[in-house]
């Protein structure tokens, strides 16, 4: 998988979107309000995750310093 190849912050980020598809999922068929509402909170997590990559990109392409991301998983 070539995700694996990035820094540890992207493969990361894949495993809450697909926790929160999951959870929302759930939620949907089984109409409950709780596990709807926590796949709400893990969208808001991987957001998160999500600006910090936006920062780093961001900060490298202006000239300033990469925020560190992690070693990747596979060399």
């Amino acid at each position: 998988m070539s995700s694996l190849r990035l820094p540890l912050a992207f493969p990361v980020l894949l495993g809450p979107i697909a926790l929160a598809l999951l959870l929302v999922l759930l939620g949907t068929s089984q109409a409950s309000e709780s596990l709807t509402k926590a796949g709400g909170y893990v969208v808001l997590t991987f957001a998160a995750l999500g600006d910090y990559l936006f920062l780093d990109a961001m900060s490298t392409s202006t000239g300033g310093k990469a925020l560190p991301l992690g070693q990747p998983l596979v060399k």
